[in-house]
């Protein structure tokens, strides 16, 4: 338990830019460092994240800890990764909450956003490698993409869309 709360308070507290800025750490760490899951299980691991409400870091510290210790592991690993953050907000909030109006302040800030946004690509470009594996999903992506981007469909609506295109498209192609 000690060790799941650890890892992911470790998480939590290196990573700024919520969870998709979190998806490298928690590859590192989960894939190569703790061997704790596998590239395929992570992908699973924010798809459903995706998919319930909450933050994707909270929910993949959720799962992780739950599959390696069960429910208290779960608790464990979720308390892991918030704790970082009531911790940061906290002390912003009772020292600093005045220095934010700053100019050097806003400048660090500048540089804080410009660092996520890398980190968030970064999640992307490696995500896509494991998920456009064929014409289909290149499909996907690309009409899901434009839908987000020029006629900014919802998310919930691509996502409804698609889950249930996938569903008719291999039943009618006969796949499980």
């Amino acid at each position: 338990m000690l060790e799941l709360f650890l890892t992911f308070f470790k998480i939590g507290m290196f990573t700024f830019g919520g969870g998709y800025a979190m998806i490298p750490l928690i590859e590192r760490e989960m894939i190569y460092g703790k061997k704790w899951i596998d590239k395929d299980e992570l992908l699973e691991i924010i798809t459903i994240s995706q998919m319930t409400p909450g933050p994707i870091a909270i929910n993949a510290a959720t799962f992780i800890g739950k599959k390696r210790a069960g429910i208290l592991g779960s608790i464990a690993a979720t308390l892991g990764v918030i704790a970082p953050s009531l911790l940061v907000i906290t002390v912003i909030s009772a020292f600093f909450s005045k220095s934010f109006l700053n100019p050097t302040m806003q400048k660090i800030f500048i540089g804080l956003r410009a660092g996520i946004a890398a980190l968030i690509l970064s999640s992307v470009i490696k995500l896509s490698k494991n998920t456009l594996i064929d014409y289909f999903s290149y499909v996907v992506f690309i009409v899901s993409l434009i839908g987000l981007v020029f006629f900014n469909i919802s998310p919930v609506t691509l996502i409804l869309f698609f889950g249930v295109g996938c569903i008719l498209f291999f039943t009618v192609r006969g796949e499980k």
